[in-house]
């Protein structure tokens, strides 16, 4: 079973260990629950959070706009950040690195080649964590027919128990339910031999848990 956990609050299984029997994709901040077999993330404080403890050394992990530069470039570009931001670098240095500023500090991130991590090309401004994880699961299993997706609240407003879901969209999250069911129609034309369930509303948690114990 392929399993798709996005970041909405509709997230009401009693235990995430069921799904360490599965394939899954998650999003962001999941990890600190569960860590799926791929992570898919795109907030900043969160990529730093699993480069600078290891965590990319273990685990699969797919970023947006995460281009290695090379050592050589090192000098040159520390020597020309703008003096009124701080620097935050990493330690040991290694062959390659990442540079972004992010809330007035420019960072220095070296990236091992050991490390696990990923750069998704498409991955642009308009698509969000939800949406990318559970295209990228279509891309890397194109035979698959089923998609079990947990915690896509922008595709209902209330899961079948009854949970209200209110709007659980983050600062970088800033976009309409619209947006995201244009997102998802385009990967329901990507892939139009794929089907997805999506739990709370096609099928109840319970019966989802039932279906993760088989």
């Amino acid at each position: 079973m392929i399993i798709v956990i996005g970041n909405g609050q509709s997230k009401s299984v009693s235990d995430f260990n069921l799904f360490k029997k599965h394939l899954t994709y998650g999003c962001d901040s999941i990890y600190r629950k569960f860590m799926p077999n791929h992570l898919i993330c795109q907030d900043m404080n969160i990529q730093l959070e699993l480069i600078t403890n290891d965590f990319t050394k273990k685990h699969k992990c797919y970023f947006r706009g995460f281009n290695l530069i090379p050592s050589m470039h090192y000098s040159m570009l520390k020597q020309s950040v703008d003096k009124r931001l701080k620097i935050g670098e990493n330690l040991p240095a290694t062959d390659n690195f990442i540079q972004f500023a992010h809330e007035g500090v420019m960072y220095f991130i070296w990236i091992d080649s050991s490390d696990l991590t990923e750069n998704i090309e498409w991955w642009d401004d308009d698509w969000i964590s939800d949406t990318v994880a559970l295209r990228l699961a279509c891309q890397q299993n194109p035979s698959e027919t089923f998609f079990y997706c947990v915690g896509f609240d922008y595709f209902h407003d209330q899961t079948s128990e009854g949970i209200f879901l209110g709007s659980n969209i983050t600062k970088f999250h800033e976009i309409d339910n619209t947006s995201w069911l244009k997102q998802h129609k385009q990967i329901e034309e990507e892939f139009p031999n794929s089907k997805f369930i999506f739990v709370g509303k096609n099928m109840s948690y319970e019966e989802f848990e039932n279906l993760l114990n088989k």
